[in-house]
């Protein structure tokens, strides 16, 4: 029989499209969770704004390391000194543009090109922008625990966190691992069977909560992995630190003349800017952030064949 109305032949073959892009649109996979930036292990030193320097000179004090001396009833003692340092973070601008031409965003029927979701991927830049700074402090640890061009073990892992009680570090404590550097460490965790285990079912609530980078906790640890660690061509360099191994600090802007904002994280900022002659609106994004280490006595490099 001839003249059927069929898709892709015959006479209704023109009535349809070779494929049509769906008015929906799916991210790419990849590392967009910054969660780890709220643990309590980073010590944040607050907002710049009126400091008149983008420099802050944090002083680390010893007030309590000495012991209280044995005296008789009447004899002066002497003045006990304290130790301290100065650690420094430098805060600084950093910032991500995207331009959106009238055209485009007139024929988008996905929502890709949306302003708002084009402003919210900026914010998430910010915050991977930072999980960069962090990561990269982390993988300058003087202390490290793992041997260049092995795989990342249970051992390594224990032996970080000794190296942390032995030094005195307090809690909290946390890890960020690569990607490979977990699946390794979980492959011979899982073989030494009941002898160490994870908190599954918290790993699961917080997984559900916060995206998937973080991956659970083990003797009061709590791990994540991340993309953005630091490999140096022949290791990964992973971290685990306490609190006062590392800090930052933000600087919030005034809003300046004309300025359009569409997101305002107070140190980050989205704003819109209009091109009419080229039909183009620019949506920019500034951020003004700045990490330092500490104490670097307060934090172990994690280190394992990339």
């Amino acid at each position: 029989m001839a003249n059927e109305l069929l898709y892709g032949s015959g006479a209704a073959a023109n009535l349809f499209d070779a494929a049509r892009t769906e008015d929906l649109f799916v991210e790419t996979i990849g590392d967009k969770d910054y969660s780890v930036l709220a643990h309590p292990a980073l010590m944040y030193f607050g907002d710049k704004a009126g400091g008149i320097s983008a420099v802050s000179n944090i002083p680390v004090v010893d007030l309590a390391d000495d012991e209280f001396a044995s005296l008789t009833e009447i004899q002066e003692m002497t003045p006990s000194d304290i130790t301290s340092a100065v650690a420094t973070i430098t805060v600084a601008r950093r910032g991500l543009e995207r331009d959106l031409g009238d055209f485009a965003a007139a024929l988008d029927g996905t929502g890709a090109l949306d302003e708002i979701a084009l402003a919210d991927g900026l914010i998430v830049g910010a915050n991977l922008t930072s999980l960069n700074l962090l990561v990269a402090i982390g993988a300058a640890f003087t202390t490290i625990s793992g041997a260049s061009g092995a795989t990342m073990t249970h051992a390594t892992i224990r032996g970080a966190k000794q190296s942390l009680r032995s030094a005195s570090v307090g809690g909290p404590y946390i890890s960020i691992l690569g990607q490979k550097q977990y699946n390794e460490w979980e492959t011979d965790f899982e073989a030494l069977g009941g002898a160490v285990q994870m908190k599954t079912d918290q790993a699961r609530e917080m997984a559900r909560l916060t995206n998937s980078s973080y991956v659970g906790s083990w003797d009061n640890v709590d791990f994540f992995v991340s993309a953005k660690v630091v490999t140096d061509g022949t290791d990964l360099n992973g971290c685990m630190f306490g609190r006062g191994a590392i800090g930052w600090q933000s600087l919030t802007t005034k809003p300046g003349l004309g300025r359009i904002t569409l997101m305002d994280a107070g140190w980050v900022v989205v704003e819109a800017e209009r091109q009419g002659r080229k039909a183009l609106s620019a949506l920019i994004g500034n951020m003004y952030v700045g990490f330092g280490l500490i104490q670097d006595s307060g934090g172990v490099r994690l280190r394992s064949v990339d």
